[in-house]
């Protein structure tokens, strides 16, 4: 399924996609001034887009390893040469050329954009140094800037729990280290300065091809930062403008006058073009009062400030396809993919869940269970569709988000499995096939390994992971019991029905669920911004049960309600903010202390 602002066009045999993201200035990271501290400059006027939601039906890997579906003739992955010459073995001289070894890892570095929701850009930063890359700079709340090799941008969609789209920068009107045929360092004011900026900037055969080594298929979308000049305002003709610069520029380099393709669904290429306004100091005074009585005036300086007014362009290319990367796949999206109930579009997204469990240090207890062999337990008394347990299980499994996405794709006619076959892997001059293979290989090798550990027992009766969840109503506890299954979590993950007030955890046979200093509680109580009885009573049973069951143990409460968090009556130790769905949330540490016992 498509995103709502997305719009498709014909054009001859061309479908463009067009998914325009205005951004909302209000506690955007696109805003100037709002950047964290710059650590290495990056050839980019992009700070952040802000998460998104672009969707894209996800359907699976049918164990196939064929890789005859991909496009074009692979060999061009040898040689540069058919970066240097066009069809007819004449050097192209238009387009500076820096040819890079494909596995050359020391030297073939890529800047990267990772966009998330706003609040896990610290979670983000941290798992995308943990893959290798360098130079990572948080981008306001929801985007974090990165370098590294293509096996690390291979890792991000393979591993990255938070991020919901990753791109690398392939141009950038800002950047005065390329030779362009003009200087575009004072903004880009008109489509045609558009059209020539993409035509100059970007070297089309080794993005797209000649034709000697296959056309790649490609789309376009646009997303906005600010204001930008009347003529680039219209998302469909600014990504037409992107589009038609590209395919012209290859069929300039063709006799027979082909020109790529355009997919909408799983394009080899997808093309992300930021568009950020800014204004030029023209150093006039500006009269405000002069301005409040004089409509002439008005007019002038209105027409003055549009003068002034231009765009800084950054041109990205998306490493995935498919969809936003926060989805995993076990999850039914509609009521055609099977008999289970569907889950509603308000749930809490798989990657605000996997932050939320990595900030509270979830990933970190597992491993110490790893090390020690003590244990780790999560429990959740209010689960709803259990995206908490299943992300903890997941993550304590060892379980890459892309295995999960490959696994669980389906298509009724025998389309290429997009996140098997990620674009990433089917460009020119960036990685190969094998390098993805020993990629998913190792995962699979982790995702055993990891669940054959989560579900081994320690010897006193529990496993060395154990995941408690506890849900009172009954179609979200369907929703939940699917979601487990559809994980293949069901060994290690535990679904109760009823209110949590009278939900024991002791086992029948006396032994209490939960492990001193090595247990974890969570919870997202329902926490709507007009109270009623229900969410009040929800609130005092879910204080009344971490007080029985909790003494000794960490809390974690998301609540976009402080007055329903009042209801709790206890003191927070943390909290970090999380903005998603127009809605600002806290996702709030208590520490509950130990009863202790009074001698009479």
């Amino acid at each position: 399924m498509m995103a709502p602002h997305s719009m498709h066009r014909c054009v001859g045999k061309l479908y463009v996609v067009l998914a325009a993201t205005i951004c909302c200035p209000k506690g955007n990271a696109l805003l100037c001034g709002r950047t964290a501290p710059i650590l290495h400059r990056h050839p980019s006027s992009l700070t952040a887009a802000g998460h998104d939601d672009w969707y894209i039906d996800d359907d699976v890997h049918d164990g196939n390893n064929d890789h005859s579906d991909l496009p074009g003739d692979k060999s061009y992955t040898k040689s540069d040469r058919d970066l240097r010459y066009d069809s007819g073995g004449n050097e192209q001289s238009e387009f500076p050329i820096e040819s890079t070894p494909i596995n050359n890892a020391d030297t073939d570095i890529r800047f990267y954009f990772a966009t998330c929701i706003p609040g896990l850009h610290e979670v983000l930063a941290n798992e995308l140094i943990s893959f290798g890359a360098s130079n990572v700079e948080t981008q306001g709340s929801s985007g974090v800037r990165f370098e590294g090799n293509p096996k690390v941008g291979l890792k991000t969609i393979l591993w990255c729990r938070t991020a919901h789209k990753v791109m690398e920068l392939i141009a950038s009107s800002t950047d005065g280290g390329h030779d362009y045929e003009s200087d575009y360092s004072e903004g880009i004011r008109t489509s045609n300065d558009l059209y020539q900026f993409c035509k100059s900037a970007i070297h089309t055969p080794s993005l797209l091809g000649d034709g000697s080594g296959g056309l790649l298929t490609l789309s376009v979308s646009t997303t906005y930062a600010s204001k930008v000049p009347k003529e680039l305002c219209h998302s469909h003709y600014t990504a037409l403008t992107v589009k038609n610069s590209l395919v012209d520029s290859v069929r300039e380099l063709r006799d027979d006058g082909e020109r790529p393709d355009v997919d909408v669904y799983d394009a080899d290429v997808p093309l992300v073009a930021v568009i950020r306004g800014r204004r030029l100091d023209n150093g006039r005074r500006r009269d405000w009062r002069q301005r409040e009585r004089n409509h002439h005036y008005e007019a002038n300086f209105q027409a003055e400030e549009e003068d002034s007014l231009v765009a800084d362009v950054d041109i990205y290319r998306c490493l995935h396809s498919g969809g936003s990367a926060h989805r995993r796949g076990y999850r039914k999206m509609s009521s055609e993919d099977s008999d289970d109930a569907v889950i509603h579009r308000a749930a809490m997204k798989e990657s605000l869940a996997a932050g939320l469990l990595l900030q509270a240090g979830w990933d970190k207890l597992v491993n110490a269970a790893r090390g020690d062999g003590k244990g780790a337990v999560l429990i959740d008394p209010m689960a709803g569709s259990a995206t908490l347990p299943v992300e903890a299980a997941l993550i304590a499994c060892d379980m890459a988000p892309g295995l999960s996405r490959i696994a669980s794709w389906r298509s009724g006619d025998g389309s290429r499995n997009p996140h098997r076959y990620p674009p990433a892997i089917r460009w020119k001059s960036f990685s190969d096939i094998e390098t993805w293979d020993e990629l998913l290989n190792d995962a699979k090798s982790r995702a055993m390994a990891g669940m054959k550990f989560a579900a081994s027992s320690m010897g006193n009766g529990k496993n060395n992971v154990s995941i408690y969840c506890n849900e009172k109503n009954p179609g979200a506890a369907q929703l939940a019991r699917s979601s487990i299954k559809n994980a293949g979590v069901t060994r290690i993950v535990s679904l109760s029905e009823g209110d949590c007030i009278d939900w024991n955890l002791e086992k029948d046979d006396g032994i209490s669920c939960t492990i001193p200093s090595r247990t974890i509680f969570v919870s997202n109580p329902p926490w709507g911004k007009r109270l009623s009885q229900d969410i009040d009573d929800s609130w005092v049973n879910l204080r009344e049960f971490i007080r029985r069951e909790a003494p000794g143990c960490e809390v974690w409460v998301l609540s976009g309600n402080k007055d329903l968090t009042k209801i709790l009556r206890m003191k927070k130790s943390k909290s970090m903010a999380i903005r998603t769905a127009d809605e600002d949330l806290k996702w709030l540490q208590y520490h509950v202390f130990q009863k202790r016992e009074v001698s009479v």
